[in-house]
């Protein structure tokens, strides 16, 4: 089961959704791209306990087993900045920011780059955290010069010959 969190409202598994709600979604429905909703995102713990595993399987270590221990030990305190073209750098500096977002060195290209995926889902911000303040109808109106009516025609007033 793979943790997520929903970023709209929607319906997975005979519910309603509601955004900001965490649930967990079967790893068959999650693996394929085609069955996934789309207005999910990886919940923040789930995305760290995903490094966790990626490491622990590049280790050779079992998959399986408490990862929430180890998932927090590898991380350092520093934020870690990934560039939005990071699936474009060259796979030394990729290895190089998986190795600062983890705190160990990472052999693997396909492990960089799923820890990457993973540390961008799981900072990405949350959705309207920084919308405006919402206006009222007088607000918008005074914004825009004010409201004309709808059966005044554009411009000055002409006279109609009869």
């Amino acid at each position: 089961m793979v943790k997520v969190t929903a970023t709209t409202k929607g319906y997975f598994g005979h519910v309603v959704r509601e955004m900001g709600e965490s649930f967990a979604i079967p790893d068959e429905i999650w693996d394929d791209v085609k069955r996934r909703p789309s207005w999910v995102v990886l919940d923040k713990a789930a995305a760290a306990s995903a490094v966790a595993t990626v490491e622990a399987g590049d280790k050779g270590e079992g998959v399986g087993g408490n990862l929430s221990a180890t998932a927090g030990q590898n991380k350092p305190a520093a934020i870690v900045e990934v560039p939005a073209d990071w699936s474009s750098l060259h796979h030394s500096k990729r290895k190089a920011l998986a190795k600062q977002i983890t705190g160990e060195a990472v052999h693997d290209l396909a492990a960089a780059d799923a820890i990457i995926a993973a540390h961008v889902e799981a900072t990405k911000p949350a959705p309207f955290a920084d919308a405006p303040a919402p206006q009222t109808v007088a607000q918008a109106q005074a914004a825009t010069g004010g409201m004309q009516p709808d059966w005044e025609a554009p411009g000055g007033a002409t006279q109609v010959a009869d």
